[in-house]
């Protein structure tokens, strides 16, 4: 499976503490060097909890990290976009990609104007929900946890969202009525 990650889902994970639910839902995943750059020698410097978990990864050949030709002139749906979300949506359309890994909502919707397979962290702690790789009730908890946390910038209505997707049948109908 060919995965490409903007630095949003890894950091999240990473102080979720489920950074190696990629692994298990895709093998190995790719990041563009500015990505690196973002999270791990940013992170180190800056002491980001997820930096080394990261970094272990990148090690353990889990994550692997890519330089990205860049084309010479940038198109229109760069613009509001960071270098690392740049740099992702490039080595997406370079490569056949199962799933573009983003959270950001610009970078989003110049995915999706590219046509890219999106996926953002709660869609992935879904998927690992959906695999087996969470069991219902540490999926409950880390909507729960994902709400609460302002340093994830991750939309409470969408956690909620995601909950009653995933509500087992007889929750969801004992919540309607």
């Amino acid at each position: 499976m060919n995965v490409v990650s903007n630095a949003g889902p890894l950091i999240a994970l990473g102080k979720l503490g489920h950074l190696p639910l990629l692994a298990r839902l895709y093998g190995m995943i790719r990041i563009p060097r500015e990505v690196y750059h973002e999270v791990v020698s940013n992170g180190l410097r800056l002491g980001a909890a997820e930096a080394p978990a990261v970094e272990a990864l990148v090690r353990q050949a889990a994550i692997q990290v890519v330089d990205v030709a860049m084309p010479v002139s940038l198109p229109n749906w760069a613009q509001p976009l960071d270098a690392g979300e740049i740099e992702v949506l490039v080595l997406a359309q370079q490569q056949v990609t199962d799933w573009v890994l983003i959270d950001n909502e610009h970078a989003r919707h110049a995915a999706r104007g590219l046509g890219l397979p999106l996926k953002g962290t709660v869609g992935l702690l879904l998927a690992a929900w959906r695999h087996h790789h969470l069991s219902f009730h540490t999926f409950g908890q880390l909507m729960e946890t994902i709400k609460r946390r302002p340093d994830l910038w991750i939309s409470a209505r969408l956690c909620e969202r995601a909950l009653e997707a995933s509500a087992p049948r007889s929750q969801s109908a004992c919540r309607r009525g």
